[in-house]
């Protein structure tokens, strides 16, 4: 099963460790590539975060993977318009990696992602790769003992999401699936998402948190299932339950890929405190942890809108890796 970061042990002797990430996600560059790098960043801070990392201890590394930006009237008559995407990508670096505190160690740029492929014909075509950039992040890990996974641990344990939900399918991987893209890029408030980062960190110390996982793409509904599957444990969810800014459809509750997200399961023991931290910061507990490995949804209405095993969805999952999962 997929991991939010890694998590190295320098020294066998000692509890420290290092958590190493990445994130990229190249297809909102299709609507904002400002956007596109705030998210990416966003990302690998939430996924050091999920397994124990420290927010206030982040380094990171930007890998931009660009189209030529050269223009030619002939070959690259919208060379312009790429190097306008740059710019605006080159702001969201700045703007999101101060905002965050991420000193950039290092960087590597790829600047011509373009080739020409044969058609059916025989005839050549240009094509290039969407402007991305790829982020990779570390944070310090004060005690690995303390580290925290992605995969549902108990039956009878607390789902809750953390983090508000939004009309932003945009270039989402649903509206991919529907030959869409869309206009509603996820953006992210930095200004209003470190509070939610930091009390969830102190909650992770403090041992009250089961499991974490950072919402990314996809959604609600894939990432349920991805830690739902990590668990072999079944889980049932109530739309209704989660916070979103405005009365959202279902398919919008599930398939939006809002930034600033966690999926995070709590020992009901522990229920308390770990609300009494997450209070004021946008939480709710939308469903438990059951052990009947079935993944069961309620929608808007108050209706079940779903129910599949965990088994099916598994090999749906490892179906396109063949042999090699």
């Amino acid at each position: 099963m997929v991991s939010d970061a890694a998590v190295v042990r320098p020294i066998l002797g000692a509890l420290k460790g290092i958590a190493i990430t990445q994130a990229i996600n190249p297809f909102y560059s299709l609507i904002d590539t400002y956007h596109m790098t705030a998210v990416t960043i966003d990302e690998a801070v939430r996924r050091l975060i999920a397994v124990g990392g420290d927010p206030h201890e982040l380094g990171g590394v930007d890998n931009f993977c660009w189209p030529t930006i050269i223009y030619d009237p002939v070959s690259n008559p919208d060379g312009k318009y790429k190097a306008a995407q740059l710019v605006r990508a080159c702001w969201a670096l700045r703007d999101y990696t101060l905002a965050f505190e991420i000193p950039l160690l290092s960087g590597k740029d790829s600047m011509y992602t373009d080739g020409e492929l044969k058609g059916p014909s025989g005839a050549s075509q240009k094509v290039s790769g969407l402007p991305t950039l790829q982020f990779t992040a570390t944070a310090v890990v004060k005690d690995i003992s303390k580290c925290v996974t992605m995969e549902f641990k108990a039956p009878g344990d607390l789902v809750y999401i953390l983090g508000r939900t939004k009309d932003e399918l945009g270039a989402s991987e649903y509206y991919q699936m529907m030959n869409c893209i869309g206009l509603n890029v996820p953006e992210v408030d930095a200004e209003k998402v470190l509070p939610l980062y930091y009390a969830l960190y102190r909650a992770i110390q403090d041992g009250l948190v089961a499991s974490c996982h950072a919402i990314g793409r996809g959604g609600l509904g894939v990432h349920l299932a991805l830690s739902a599957m990590g668990g072999n444990f079944g889980v049932g969810i109530d739309l209704r339950s989660v916070p979103g800014d405005e009365k959202l459809s279902d398919t919008r509750l599930l398939y939006s890929e809002s930034a600033g997200r966690f999926l995070v399961t709590v020992d009901p023991k522990k229920e308390e405190a770990f609300e009494e931290r997450m209070d004021g910061l946008g939480y709710a507990c939308i469903g438990r942890v059951s052990e009947d490995a079935i993944l069961s949804i309620s929608g808007v209405d108050g209706k079940i809108i779903m129910t599949e095993q965990i088994g099916r969805l598994k090999s749906a999952w490892k179906e396109p890796f063949g042999d090699l999962v």
